[in-house]
């Protein structure tokens, strides 16, 4: 558990420090006077101030944050002296994009090591022998590389008992099950099948395959989010308890697991973070483009009203998906 906890804290340490740091570097080489770039979350526990800027360690060790003075209207603050927008879209843009690295990163990574070749089950029909063995989806079989191995082992064994070694969330399962002769008179199981497995690639070739992966999820999510809102279907929705328990399974799976799942979560964020939604980074990027509009800036109360109340509303919508998250751990 305690390793599980720590793994938890690095895994969102990555993604949201990772976020963070390239606000900084782009406040930085913008000009932007930085007042605290802190690891975790505050009160502070101890704080050192290097050329202007508090670097700091806080109590609540969940990812962390950057203070930037003139990125947003502050209080008692000239609004016609703010720094230029475009410097400001860029230090916003920044942190999104950081999360878009992390996944190339991390994919690039996944094809320098290859994963194995495996075949997973990808349904199982209802009232078929695998259903009664307890065969469940997402299953994989440890003792076949190739579908065509698996189906010719069931095929050899018709009404007799058979072995099959699966992984399910890291953790090794025996399921015996009979083959059963359908109406083409070929022993089955009822399961589809799916084969999944990346060869390992030479360094560059792995870090444009990396960048190809990544792209591509970008485009599912993108979809998925278009899908979800258009058809008001939030069932696909996870939140943090989801999140939590796909990195433990992952500490269970191995380091290439782990990577995945950090790619994915992390390409989840720059999506979400480009959404024009109050208290996200896109919700920054619309108060920029309203302020081109209107030739002037949005005043700090407006800022901080609409801010406040985008909060609370992603505050709600995280209780409510934690809520589906314990229920789903429930029933399971």
């Amino acid at each position: 558990m305690l390793l599980t906890g720590l793994l938890i804290l690095f895994f969102f340490a990555i993604l949201i420090l990772g976020h963070e740091f390239g606000h900084f570097i782009a406040a930085k080489k913008a000009g932007f006077e930085v007042e605290e770039f802190g690891f975790g979350l505050p009160p502070r526990i101890f704080g050192k101030k290097i050329k202007g800027t508090i670097y700091s360690i806080n109590a609540i060790p969940f990812g962390g944050f950057v203070k930037v003075k003139g990125l947003v209207p502050g209080e008692g603050e000239d609004m016609h002296r703010l720094p230029p927008a475009w410097k400001r879209l860029v230090v916003f843009v920044a942190g999104i994009f950081m999360n878009f690295l992390i996944a190339w990163v991390a994919f690039s990574i996944i094809f320098l090591i290859g994963i194995k070749q495996t075949v997973y089950v990808e349904a199982v029909l209802p009232g078929s022998p695998a259903a009664a063995a307890g065969i469940k989806s997402y299953d994989s079989v440890r003792d076949f590389e190739t579908i065509k191995e698996l189906t010719e082992y069931i095929g050899r064994n018709p009404d007799k008992e058979i072995s099959l070694n699966l992984s399910r969330e890291g953790k090794d399962i025996t399921a015996r099950v009979t083959p059963r002769i359908d109406e083409t008179g070929k022993a089955k199981i009822g399961v589809a099948l799916q084969e999944g497995g990346i060869e390992k690639q030479p360094f560059f070739s792995a870090i444009g395959e990396g960048f190809m992966r990544t792209t591509e999820t970008v485009s599912y999510i993108i979809q998925a989010l278009i899908h979800m809102f258009t058809s008001v279907d939030f069932s696909g929705a996870s939140g943090p308890v989801a999140v939590f328990r796909a990195v433990s399974v992952a500490e269970s799976m191995g380091a290439v697991y782990f990577l995945q799942l950090l790619a994915v979560v992390s390409v989840n964020l720059f999506v979400i973070n480009f959404l024009p939604f109050p208290a996200l980074d896109g919700g920054h990027l619309l108060f920029l483009a309203i302020e081109k509009i209107q030739k002037r800036p949005l005043s700090q109360k407006v800022v901080g009203i609409i801010n406040t109340l985008g909060f609370f509303i992603l505050l709600a919508l995280m209780f409510l998906a934690t809520a589906k998250d314990v229920v789903n751990l429930i029933k399971k």
